[in-house]
């Protein structure tokens, strides 16, 4: 089990110097946020990678269109993956893949948005090879919802157990990854449970202390 940062940050440069401290920290997955990307393009992507050269970065450009063109902007930005919507045309997944898989690009799919997480990627993995699953539920979702760890937890290994990697994100602190540690779950996204942090690097010591028991 990894821990991958998000740096949903707007700042570019406390997002550079939050990666190469969090570097120095031993993080292995480094995730440009969507804001940040938003904010000052794929560019960033380069600048985290530069900063921390050691971890593999993430782009989280939540694809919906022109799949292979966005797979090529991540790569050529030093991307190691990159996130397509479960929630778009299948054509747009198949495109980003393929392109992705020739490129040496991973490619991840986020769930976000989408009502039935385990039906929808089923039918995509009918039709796609994907590296990733990301079983992505916004705070808002679970409070109304209702729903519990534990039962975010069963649903990403019922798609696992499809045969494809899975990571959870959501408002995942402390208390919901100490009942993640020790499952199946290949990834953990955690945002401002490090990020806004007084000290960064020792919120992530503390957590990754949590999945390495």
């Amino acid at each position: 089990m990894k821990i991958q940062i998000a740096l949903d940050l707007t700042d570019l440069l406390k997002a550079v110097h939050m990666a190469r401290d969090l570097c120095a920290a031993g993080a292995d997955l480094l995730e440009a946020g969507t804001p940040l990307i938003k904010t000052f393009g794929v560019g960033s992507v380069a600048l985290l990678k530069s900063a921390c050269p050691s971890a593999e970065v993430v782009a989280d450009l939540k694809t919906a269109d022109v799949g292979a063109l966005e797979a090529e902007l991540a790569k050529a930005a030093g991307a190691d993956w990159a996130t397509v919507m479960a929630a778009t045309n299948v054509e747009t997944i198949e495109e980003f893949a393929r392109r992705g898989k020739e490129l040496g690009l991973k490619t991840a799919l986020d769930t976000i948005g989408v009502a039935s997480p385990y039906d929808r990627v089923r039918e995509v993995l009918d039709r796609v090879t994907l590296d990733m699953v990301i079983l992505h539920l916004g705070i808002d979702v679970q409070r109304r919802r209702g729903l519990t760890v534990d039962q975010l937890i069963a649903e990403a290994l019922r798609i696992k157990h499809l045969g494809v990697s899975v990571a959870v994100a959501g408002g995942i602190g402390q208390k919901e990854l100490e009942k993640i540690a020790g499952t199946e779950i290949d990834v953990v996204i955690i945002g401002r449970a490090i990020t806004s942090a007084p000290s960064p690097r020792e919120a992530f010591l503390l957590l990754k202390s949590i999945i390495t028991k």
